[in-house]
């Protein structure tokens, strides 16, 4: 390096060391020269040929005036350095361009360098602090060294204002961007939001994933990690496990971030690590070569901790929108999301004609008191399963109630026989085979219909008519049925008051021995008088007693009620057989053979004098359930007799299975005795069948002599109906029995 040229020294040790720091193929800087003397520009030119600053390369333009300046400026924004001629039109032209500059044409990132060819000018401070000035020189002063050291000054000025404004654009863009994510309700809808603006941020396209891990999260049903939302040429990972996708340097890259618990710039993405207060840690990846360093860190950081921050507020919302809509064990829509459904076909009538169908399942409480909670929870769930199974994308499905479900879709696809079948088979749980019915409650959608809410209660109102008709019926609702319901629930009212106020006794039917008409047995019949005098059939009370729950009451005051007259009826001389009658819903009460045990010992009755009557469709309903039951009151010496035995589907099978000591044949098959072509073939293969088995045969309803002659006939054993007597109150039952014995 000569010592006598310090100038060429000085040159050459810039160029080499901005050499070594040059970047290639980076864009210019842009420097502006406003001077009304073209030999300044181009001397200007002369001497900056070829050097870069700050690993750029330097671009000069011209303007002659104070008006090109301003014509050029507002067309090339990216003027980065301007070189200003003080004295140009007038003394004051460069100082008023200066203002223009900041005020008018709103620039103030352009670093602005005063140049005077007067030695003794110079602008006032205020000027130079008022407009921002970043120096001022005369014209001399700039050789080439000069202008190079103040233009690199200038320039890292430019540079910090330019890096200072895009972290302002980046914070107003993040802040738009968590505003706009915030007002999303579903994990997917915020997952896709992120990768929109993430790309948006970075400058990238739109191929993104999102990805949340499931291993962490204690309420997380799935514990793997899954794409909740993916883009681009992601797409096709939407909803997949990240485990299933197989190996690639995008899911590395993203188990890797999961791993560290950190974000992650892989050749092929950026995997953003999302953490959890909940445990629900999450990474969104972008699938491009980001380059992370054109943002300060504390804004990426800020960014990654606030959308962190948004996410668990939408699982929070997620969370609570469940806690609203979704029914917990079932996970299908509950009551209030399928009222907003049907809101929504109120407001926007769908094609077609629509239909409301609940579902509800027959005796399902007795069930679950038997089993227990955990079984009746998963048969409610495989009940769900198989109701969602068939649905097509038409039909909403949802639980209602504990047992009731619910269909709202077109009505062709809601034919309550087409559900029905659904539950034919039985439902595998623990190795128990549980058999289930439904009973179905439908209403029409009509304009009429005021919201989902009342289109609901319809349903139910049809549901209840159902459920009086007995398990396995259909209801459609009507203004009818709704009359109807009210009429029930009046009456339902004053079962329990009748029941509470005593008003409530049972009446005794006698059972005559076939060949000798000996006395051999009674039949213990409720009865209902009401406040008016009038008795209330059975057949209107005793189902509701059934559906509402009051039978088990009901049937636990009646046994011990018959074990008490059985017993007083012995002391008199007169040891009858009592027959009782059990509902589904007695015998399906948890330790009902021991109420039955408690009872006899109570009334001091011995249990061979009992005898429990069931329906042929009740002990058939849930063998899994009656068998046992049935067999621990043989255990006990109680008997078992099958009633209305033939209106059933019971098979050879399954009747020795249940090993009755009685058959009851119902009456309108000893109707049939009289008539040319009616059905006396069935009660005789009754009869043909008890004797094969050993079982003894009783017919009711015998009303006639005919009757009574052509079961004696046949091998019947036992008799009862009007024929020999009505049913008699607890007063006229001594007297009867002596006179019987006369």
């Amino acid at each position: 390096m000569s010592q006598d040229r310090p100038d060429a020294a000085e040159d050459s040790l810039v160029f080499a060391s901005e050499a070594a720091a040059a970047g290639r193929g980076c864009p210019p800087w842009t420097i502006l020269v406003v001077d009304d003397e073209p030999d300044v520009f181009a001397a200007t030119c002369m001497a900056m040929r070829g050097v870069e600053i700050l690993g750029r390369p330097l671009e000069f333009v011209h303007a002659a005036s104070a008006r090109e300046a301003r014509a050029l400026l507002q067309s090339r924004p990216e003027v980065a350095v301007i070189l200003l001629d003080v004295v140009m039109e007038s003394e004051a032209a460069g100082l008023e361009l200066v203002a223009c500059i900041r005020n008018e044409l709103g620039l103030k990132k352009p670093r602005i360098i005063l140049r005077t060819g007067q030695p003794g000018y110079a602008p006032e401070m205020q000027a130079i602090r008022d407009y921002d000035i970043n120096d001022y020189r005369i014209k001399s002063e700039l050789t080439r060294t000069r202008l190079y050291t103040v233009l690199t000054s200038a320039l890292r000025g430019y540079q910090t204002l330019a890096a200072v404004e895009s972290t302002r654009h980046d914070l107003e863009y993040l802040l738009r961007a968590q505003t706009e994510l915030l007002s999303a309700n579903t994990m997917p809808a915020f997952a896709v939001g992120l990768l929109e603006r993430l790309a948006g941020l970075f400058g990238a396209a739109a191929d993104a994933a999102f990805v949340s891990d499931g291993r962490r999260a204690q309420d997380a049903e799935d514990h793997r990690r899954r794409v909740v939302a993916a883009l681009g040429r992601y797409a096709d990972w939407s909803w997949r496990r990240l485990d299933a996708i197989g190996p690639c340097p995008e899911v590395r890259v993203i188990e890797l971030a999961f791993s560290t618990r950190r974000t992650v710039q892989g050749e092929c993405g950026l995997a953003m690590y999302l953490p959890s207060r909940t445990g629900a840690d999450a990474v969104a990846f972008l699938g491009a070569a980001c380059a992370t360093a054109r943002h300060a860190p504390e804004v990426f950081d800020l960014f990654v901790q606030n959308t962190a921050v948004a996410a668990d507020g939408v699982r929070l919302v997620e969370r609570l929108r469940d806690a609203a809509y979704v029914d917990g064990l079932t996970r299908l829509p509950n009551r209030s999301a399928l009222a907003e459904t049907i809101d929504g076909a109120l407001r926007v009538p769908p094609d077609g004609p629509q239909r409301l169908l609940l579902i509800d399942i027959d005796q399902f409480s007795e069930i679950n008191e038997t089993f227990g909670d955990r079984i009746g929870d998963a048969l409610l769930r495989g009940v769900a399963q198989r109701l969602m199974a068939q649905a097509d994308s038409s039909v909403r499905v949802a639980r209602v109630a504990n047992d009731t479900f619910a269909a709202f879709g077109p009505q062709d696809r809601l034919v309550p026989a087409d559900w029905a079948r659904r539950l034919d088979e039985p439902f595998e749980v623990d190795e128990l085979q549980i058999a289930l019915s439904a009973s179905f409650g439908g209403v029409e959608l009509t304009p009429e219909c005021g919201s989902g809410g009342e289109l609901i209660k319809m349903g139910y109102s049809a549901l209840k008519r159902a459920k009086q008709a007995g398990h396995r019926s259909v209801a459609f609702y009507s203004h009818e049925v709704a009359t109807e319901i009210k009429e029930r629930t009046r009456l339902l009212h004053g079962l329990r008051a009748a029941f509470d106020q005593q008003r409530l006794f049972l009446v005794y039917q006698p059972q005559v021995e076939a060949a000798s008409g000996r006395t051999v047995g009674l039949e213990a019949l409720m009865r209902w008088r009401a406040d008016d005098g009038r008795l209330v059939p059975p057949d209107r009370f005793i189902p509701l007693a059934e559906q509402s729950g009051l039978i088990k009451d009901l049937g636990a005051w009646a046994l011990r009620l018959a074990i008490h007259r059985a017993v007083v009826l012995g002391e008199a001389g007169h040891r009858l057989r009592m027959a009782v009658n059990v509902s589904m819903s007695q015998l399906l009460v948890p330790g009902f053979e021991r109420l039955v045990e408690e009872a006899l010992a109570e009334g001091g009755l011995p249990p061979q004098r009992l005898e429990i009557e069931i329906t042929e469709s009740v002990a058939m309903q849930s063998p899994d359930i009656v068998l046992p039951r049935l067999a621990a009151l043989k255990r006990l010496g109680v008997g078992v007799a099958i009633d209305d035995f033939g209106t059933g589907y019971s098979s050879l099978s399954s009747l020795e299975k249940l090993a009755p000591d009685r058959l009851k044949i119902d009456r309108s098959f000893v109707l049939g005795l009289e008539a040319e072509q009616g059905s006396s073939g069935i009660a005789e293969m009754i009869i043909e069948l008890g004797r094969t088995l050993g079982l003894r045969v009783i017919a009711e309803g015998v009303e006639t002599e005919a009757q009574r002659q052509r079961l004696v006939a046949l091998g019947c054993h036992e008799l009862q109906g009007y024929l020999f007597s009505p049913p008699l109150a607890v007063d006229a039952l001594p007297g009867w029995l002596a006179g019987q014995q006369t």
